[in-house]
């Protein structure tokens, strides 16, 4: 279902294809674009206002403003991130995870201008990678998960979320290709090694 290495996409602009596809996420993306400041700052009816939409078809697509923040990120995990460990490497993966992600880089720098306050919010993104993790290490390469790897997986997704968060909050992102030389560089060795492709 998802994209994978080597699967033809647009050269222009650089976009997988089927990627915005769906109706729904169509209308995510049209909520999305009517972000013109922080998210602590913003209005659900504001949004509404501007996109044309009802309060219930807003909160037919998000639980509250800030799910905006995650669901861009979550939506593209499936595409390359997801494979890191499975079909693709560490720096292959987040490198093309890291051009999806840019696609949206107005969005995060204006959304997140100043704090994301929302603390279940904020667990989102890692709870989402963990379980993703745990997926691939259990079920693809047939890792025994001990304490230890328990420890660097919940830490590297707790760090792994808030360095890109920063990044973009902050519209410091390397170039995709060297950010995600620089991720996995700093991933724990413990993880990084379950999870080589070699």
């Amino acid at each position: 279902m998802g994209i994978r290495t080597g699967e033809v996409m647009k050269t222009d602009t650089w976009e997988p294809k089927g990627i915005f596809d769906d109706e729904d996420v169509q209308m995510k993306l049209r909520i999305m674009h009517a972000v013109d400041r922080s998210l602590d700052q913003i209005k659900v009816g504001d949004l509404c206002e501007k996109v044309g939409i009802s309060r219930q078809v807003f909160y037919r697509h998000f639980d509250s403003k800030y799910s905006l923040h995650w669901w861009w990120p979550t939506h593209i995990h499936k595409f390359y991130l997801i494979e890191v460990g499975r079909t693709v490497d560490w720096e292959t993966g987040y490198s093309h995870h890291l051009k999806l992600l840019s696609l949206e880089r107005d969005f995060f720098k204006v959304a997140t201008q100043y704090t994301l306050n929302y603390p279940n919010e904020r667990s989102v993104m890692p709870h989402y990678r963990k379980c993703a993790l745990l997926e691939t290490l259990q079920d693809y390469r047939h890792v025994d998960i001990d304490d230890e790897l328990m420890f660097c997986l919940d830490s590297w997704v707790k760090t792994e979320t808030e360095v890109l968060t920063e990044w973009y909050r902050l519209g410091t992102t390397p170039p995709s290709r060297e950010a995600a030389e620089k991720l996995a560089w700093v991933a724990p060795k413990m993880l990084y090694d379950a999870l080589s492709m070699e």
